[in-house]
């Protein structure tokens, strides 16, 4: 009886040594249990930070939760969404040589970022954002942590000006996000040649953006700071700097298939253009005068002779006018040929090359492929031109044979062409005017007060649709891999058929009245020419494109990866631009977020509700479709089958 009360009276006195012993010899478990007195956990998620756990932190069957190890050691700390609050002391982790990695976002932390911050030095990543941090940002975070890649501190409410010499002297700086709070001062003049995405949006800086850095990133980075001059949504869109003017540059692009018609302030650009419309006007009207003569010295065309007097330029649009023109060669391989113009469908009114001209004309945007026009009809009717370049690959009867079977598939999901006009030089596709643009646009483009924010329903069907579409194309289109047979009998592999689409991208995705996408720009690669298709065919911006120039039907499925990684996330894919810097790598980026498990704080706020787990499951597929060996990739059937079945259980 004795020995039993004497063993519980030293039960307590047991733990308590153990845990001044733990505190002592600097293990993980003792840097866990001083770290969580510094801050308050309401919802008992870290209850098994304990000193009398029965098990270390990283126990191989039941570690503690929000730990993240590697070979039994303590290498991340991963504790978001779990409403902690309070201050979180740094210090006490900072002798973990182990621990690469601190990730708090979404919870409740507050007050200043302390200085113990700086002597984590062993962390590759920080990843702060959506607390309540407040005041400056110390400059011995960049200063005493060399290996510092990724900082995350958007969504807090930081303050004063930015530690522009620290910032500069970052070693391996890679990422740095500081948008949504309060930082005010300048833009550093220098950032580290390693860092690749950089956003300071949505703040409070005054100043000019420095030239070297807005060549660097894209507009959208600066956008929301109503004091610096020369970013989105400030008072001034011209930075005036005492001195000598800088050279004009051009500013990078935020897409290279979509350039809006900007106006210019400057008072002698408005008047060159106005000058230089009054010019183009009066030469196509001189034009268009010498085309009627034409017309009535010759009512017959020549289908076969091509438009010697007509420039690029002038044949933009479209105008289906039953009584227009007529039909004046007879009908060929499925078509009705109205002089040099074919139809390919029976379904709209005829309409022959003058009434190209007679149309009213709108620039939709310029491609990789040509330039695309939007053509008002005086009859009502709307339809799309796109004038294409570079697709001088085969001759005319393979060309006229290879659009005409573009122009009879029939999906839901794809657009085909109604109609085409050839010429060496150049080449006119018509298709349907699709009235709400292209996803690229509704996604990065439409800043309207009355834009469409496109949510998870119907971020879901477009990502179905586009997938239908693009397995759709891959049966009908698909060649067959072969053999070649070298001249002493050797067979050997063929070179993989070319990929059915071959330019899969948000920009070349159109959406209907109805939201429903429909592909465009399908099926040109037997058509575009060699020399000019790696900077013209998205599929060469894989992997195996960059570093081999070989594409394949598993390049469409990268490419399909990234627009799924587009819609989840809501960022401009940087892989979309050709020079420029600028946009977000989605791939890297959502393949880090997978391998660390933080794909949930990757999807775009505006769908995240809504979207939920289908919306990480989403962005899960679209890292398997974009992984970088193609024979890891699924197959374009297969990746359709995955997002029908996401969506079709978000539905639900």
């Amino acid at each position: 009886m004795v020995a039993l009360l004497a063993f519980r009276l030293l039960l307590p006195l047991l733990a308590l040594l153990r845990s001044t012993a733990l505190a002592e010899d600097g293990s993980d478990a003792a840097a866990l249990l001083r770290l969580k007195q510094s801050f308050s956990d309401p919802t008992g998620r870290l209850e098994a930070w304990s000193a009398s756990s029965p098990s270390p932190p990283c126990d191989a069957r039941s570690p503690w939760p929000g730990v993240q190890c590697f070979n039994g050691n303590l290498a991340g700390l991963r504790l978001t969404h779990m409403n902690l609050s309070g201050s979180f002391d740094f210090g006490a982790v900072a002798k973990l040589p182990g621990l690469h990695s601190i990730n708090l976002k979404h919870n409740n932390f507050s007050g200043p970022l302390p200085a113990s911050l700086g002597d984590v030095r062993s962390l590759r990543a920080l990843y702060l954002s959506f607390n309540a941090f407040s005041g400056p940002l110390p400059a011995n975070v960049f200063v005493n942590m060399r290996w510092l890649k990724k900082l995350y501190l958007e969504g807090n409410n930081i303050s004063g000006p930015l530690p522009a010499d620290a910032i500069a002297a970052a070693p391996r700086l890679i990422e740095l996000h500081l948008d949504r709070n309060q930082i005010d001062g300048p833009v550093p003049p220098k950032l580290p040649a390693s860092l690749k995405l950089f956003n300071v949006s949505h703040n409070r800086l005054t100043g000019s953006i420095p030239p070297d850095i807005a060549r660097r990133f894209d507009k959208s980075a600066f956008a929301g700071n109503a004091g610096l001059c020369g970013s989105p949504g400030s008072d001034s869109a011209v930075c005036v700097a005492a001195g000598p003017a800088p050279p004009p540059r051009m500013p990078p692009p935020t897409a290279a298939d979509f350039m809006a018609v900007q106006e210019e302030t400057s008072v002698f650009v408005v008047i060159g253009i106005i000058l230089l419309v009054i010019l183009l006007v009066s030469g196509a009207m001189v034009l268009m005068l010498r085309q009627d003569e034409r017309n009535s010295a010759a009512p017959a065309y020549d289908y076969y002779a091509a438009a010697g007097s007509n420039k690029p330029g002038e044949m933009v649009s479209v105008d289906v006018a039953g009584g227009g023109s007529s039909s004046h060669g007879g009908s060929g391989a499925g078509g009705r040929r109205m002089g040099e113009f074919v139809l390919l469908t029976g379904d709209i009114p005829a309409f022959g090359l003058p009434d190209l001209m007679k149309a009213s004309a709108e620039v939709l945007g310029n491609g990789t492929l040509g330039s695309a026009y939007k053509a008002a009809m005086r009859n009502g009717v709307t339809v799309a031109v796109k004038r294409m370049r570079d697709m001088n690959r085969v001759g005319r009867d393979e060309f006229e044979h290879h659009v005409h079977m573009l122009g009879e598939l029939r999906h839901p999901n794809v657009l085909p062409p109604v109609g085409y006009h050839y010429r060496k030089e150049e080449k006119l596709i018509v298709s349907e005017y699709m009235p709400r643009g292209s996803l690229l646009y509704m996604l990065h483009g439409d800043q309207s007060p009355n834009r469409v924010v496109l949510d998870w329903a119907a971020r879901a069907r477009i990502a179905v649709g586009m997938a239908r579409g693009l397995a759709f194309l891959h049966e009908k289109l698909a060649i067959p891999a072969g053999r070649l047979v070298s001249m002493d009998g050797a067979d050997f592999d063929a070179p993989p058929p070319p990929p059915p689409h071959g330019n899969l991208k948000s920009g070349n995705v159109l959406l209907d009245a109805e939201l429903e996408p429909r592909l465009v720009d399908y099926g040109f690669f037997p058509l575009v020419n060699a020399a000019q298709a790696p900077q013209a065919m998205f599929a060469f911006r894989s992997p195996e494109g960059t570093t081999r120039a070989v594409v394949s039907a598993r390049s469409d499925v990268y490419c399909l990866g990234v627009v799924l990684l587009e819609l989840v996330t809501g960022r401009f894919p940087s892989q979309y631009l050709l020079t420029a810097r600028g946009g977000t790598d989605v791939v890297h980026w959502a393949a880090g977020a997978v391998a660390e498990g933080g794909e949930r704080d990757l999807v775009d706020p505006a769908i995240a509700a809504g979207g939920g787990d289908a919306a990480v499951r989403l962005l899960r597929v679209g890292v398997h479709c974009a992984k970088p060996e193609p024979e890891c990739r699924p197959s374009v059937a297969e990746a359709a089958r995955m997002v029908e079945e996401i969506a079709a259980a978000g539905a639900s």
